[in-house]
C-alpha cells in the first residue's frame, strides 16, 4: 500500500491550507452522516470546539470532554424533568442548577474549556427536539447515543483538519 506522500505548497497560509482541507474532508463527512442517519451538525459544533479549546490533543480531550460533559448534563435534564412530570418551572431550575455546574469547570482541567458544556448541552436538547436518533436506539437513549457519536467524530474529524493542513503547510 502506497503512503501517501504530502506536499508543501510554498505560499499557502495556513488559513488558506485549513480552509481547503476542511472544504474536501466536509464532502464525505457529509455524505457518510447523512447517508448513516446520524445528526451532521453535532460533529461541526464538536469540530469548532476542538479549535475554540486550544488545538492538538490538549483541544481534542478538553473540547470532547466538555461536550461530553454537557450532553450528560443535558440528558440528566431531560430525564429527571420527565421523571418529575416536566412544566416550565420544573424544566427552568433544573437547566439552571446545569447551567451552574457547567460554569464551574473552569476549576477542572480536562473540562476547563468552559463553552464546550454549553455547546454540548445545546446540541442535545436540538437532537431532542429533532428527534434524531442514531443506531436504532429509541428515545432518549437513542438522542444521546447520537450526540455522543457525532460530537466525538466530530473532535476527531477536529484533531485530522488541522494535521493535514499543518502537512500541506509545514506549520
Amino acid at each position: 500500500m502506497k503512503m501517501i506522500q504530502w506536499r508543501r505548497l510554498r505560499g499557502l497560509n495556513r488559513t488558506w491550507a485549513l480552509a481547503v482541507v476542511f472544504g474536501l474532508v466536509s464532502v464525505p463527512w457529509t455524505y457518510v452522516f447523512v447517508s448513516g442517519n446520524v445528526p451532521l451538525w453535532p460533529s461541526f459544533i464538536a469540530s469548532a470546539s476542538f479549535y475554540a479549546a486550544g488545538e492538538g490533543f490538549d483541544g481534542l480531550a478538553r473540547g470532547a470532554a466538555s461536550n461530553l460533559a454537557g450532553i450528560a448534563y443535558a440528558a440528566a435534564t431531560l430525564a429527571l424533568v420527565s421523571a418529575v412530570g416536566g412544566g416550565t418551572l420544573t424544566l427552568s431550575f433544573v437547566v439552571g442548577g446545569f447551567m451552574l455546574l457547567a460554569s464551574l469547570h473552569e476549576f477542572v482541567p480536562l473540562l476547563s474549556f468552559t463553552p464546550g458544556a454549553f455547546f454540548g448541552y445545546a446540541t442535545l436538547f436540538s437532537v431532542n427536539a429533532a428527534d434524531a436518533t442514531a443506531f436504532g436506539v429509541s428515545g432518549l437513549a437513542g438522542q444521546t447515543l447520537a450526540a455522543v457519536v457525532s460530537m466525538l467524530a466530530g473532535a476527531v474529524i477536529g484533531l485530522t483538519t488541522d494535521e493535514l493542513s499543518r502537512r500541506v503547510t509545514d506549520s
